[in-house]
């Protein structure tokens, strides 16, 4: 686990200041507004989809890349490819109103073990 949170703290300075202050409220609600926009409401917040798939997208590529980093234990059998940003926006959603109690961690965090749940390894 300290090895994704130090690979989401390079994230988190990669990314905007809006990005970095973004908890799982922030992400849950904004992914919720991007599920909504792939279903064909488009009145909705353009930003809020952004932020969603902008976290979604990049926290995949820091898994791609560090993914042999870690160790067994916290590795994540991601697809390199088939996922799509809706996809991965309702394994987001999914997770975050499983664990309401987590709402207050950093996004890109959460997303890291959203990811993890929903591709884990075979042992």
């Amino acid at each position: 686990m300290k090895a994704w949170i130090g690979a989401t703290a390079i994230i988190g300075t990669l990314a905007s200041g809006s990005a970095m202050a973004l908890d799982g409220n922030g992400l849950l609600s904004s992914c919720q507004t991007t599920i909504k926009y792939s279903e064909g409401d488009k009145n909705v917040s353009a930003f809020d989809v952004g932020q969603c798939t902008g976290m979604v997208d990049g926290v995949e590529g820091a898994i791609l890349v560090l993914n042999d980093s870690v160790t067994s234990n916290m590795k994540t059998c991601y697809p390199v490819a088939g996922t799509t940003n809706i996809q991965k926006a309702r394994i987001v959603v999914k997770y975050l109103q499983e664990h309401p109690d987590q709402l207050h961690l950093p996004a890109s965090m959460l997303t890291v073990i959203a990811y993890m749940g929903a591709f884990p390894c075979k042992k």
